[in-house]
């Protein structure tokens, strides 16, 4: 086994952890996060994102590959501007989720934080694959360095940027949801302050990502 063939899974798995890290990325999984930031809550929310965001490259990816084409520009710079949708979507439901919590607080009635939890796992499920869908095209045109020796090559390195990409998010949902944690255990003013101020970076990351999508090139 030559140098380069040690180096490609090595460089895939690295590309994806460090992909998995990107802000729109981050401020995606923090939302639901905030929401549940236990341990094994905040993990399955990284890994369900991971797991959705690995299967769209790994599948859209391969189709591109194998038939040698890129996506349209046109489509690519939409798909971009539906996740910035995404993001500040996102944002205003975490926003209202809060000032909803703390006009309860004021009225000293209590709000079921509970409820809906398998609705807001497949969430972070079905915005992995939006993160996915619209990545795609950028990481499938810098193939060519990696992996260009076959369809083959080229499927194993985005498997294993996948598997970066999961293990990644999966820590930082589970360090996001310790940070959470431990501003709830000081006080609720200061976790519904903290949960505003991931609502708000995710809404105005939404609207820079949608800017820049329709900008002309």
């Amino acid at each position: 086994m030559d140098s380069l063939q040690v180096l490609a899974p090595v460089t895939a798995l690295v590309a994806g952890f460090a992909h998995a890290l990107e802000p729109d990325h981050m401020a995606a999984v923090t939302t639901f996060v905030s929401r549940r930031p236990r341990p094994l809550q905040a993990l399955g929310f990284g890994v369900r994102w991971g797991a959705g965001h690995s299967a769209a490259i790994l599948v859209v990816g391969c189709i591109l590959v194998a038939l040698n084409v890129q996506l349209p520009d046109l489509l690519a710079r939409g798909l971009e501007f539906g996740v910035g949708a995404m993001l500040l979507g996102l944002g205003l439901w975490l926003l209202w989720n809060v000032l909803h919590e703390r006009a309860h607080g004021l009225a000293g009635e209590s709000v079921d934080a509970h409820g809906h939890h398998h609705h807001h796992g497949r969430g972070s499920l079905w915005v992995g694959l939006a993160h996915g869908l619209s990545g795609t095209a950028p990481l499938v045109a810098a193939l060519s360095a990696t992996a260009a020796g076959s369809a083959w090559q080229a499927a194993g390195y985005l498997a294993l940027f996948g598997v970066g990409t999961t293990v990644a998010m999966a820590l930082y949902a589970v360090a996001a949801g310790a940070l959470f944690t431990r501003a709830a255990n000081r006080g609720p003013a200061l976790a519904g302050t903290l949960r505003a101020v991931t609502a708000l970076g995710s809404a105005a990351i939404g609207v820079l990502w949608m800017v820049n999508a329709a900008l002309p090139a």
